[in-house]
């Protein structure tokens, strides 16, 4: 069993990169902390919270070239920052596929997830994004990131 921080139920990061393909046979990069594999509390935070961010500097294949990584990552680690301030946040991973990078959260508290979001909606981001949120009680949105055997890049 994963250790645990005592206040917020984070289980210790165990990131892990895996390749899969889509069903147009594009490449899919799977980011993933799998410290959530088995994680025991995903009904306390039964808000999936999906950050779409489009790539701009694009590889041939849409994946960000080496001008775009640092600005969609630059971009995460301002909407984690913003969503960890509004509460406890659960950042299980992200996608990056053709032409998007995708960020997936989940909360307890929907309305102060969106409060966040919308205070920095009004700011200039350095990549423009969109994101929806809806209960997943059981987390089977990010099921994928976790089935099966898992090989990490």
């Amino acid at each position: 069993m994963a250790a645990f921080a005592q206040t917020n139920k984070i289980p210790t990061e165990n990131w892990c990169i895996q390749k899969a393909i889509d069903q147009d046979n594009n490449i899919i990069f799977i980011t993933a902390n799998l410290g959530y594999k088995d994680y025991a509390y995903k009904a306390e935070f039964p808000w999936c919270l999906e950050i779409n961010i489009t790539t701009i500097h694009q590889y041939p294949n849409g994946h960000p070239n080496s001008e775009e990584a640092p600005v969609l990552n630059e971009t995460e680690d301002i909407i984690t920052a913003a969503l960890q301030k509004a509460g406890v946040t659960h950042f299980v991973g992200r996608t990056t596929v053709k032409g998007y990078r995708e960020l997936y959260y989940f909360v307890a508290d929907p309305e102060k997830a969106n409060a966040a979001l919308g205070r920095l909606t009004k700011k200039r981001q350095p990549r423009e994004w969109e994101y929806r949120m809806g209960k997943d009680e059981d987390w089977q949105r990010v099921a994928p990131f976790f089935a099966g055997n898992i090989e990490c890049l």
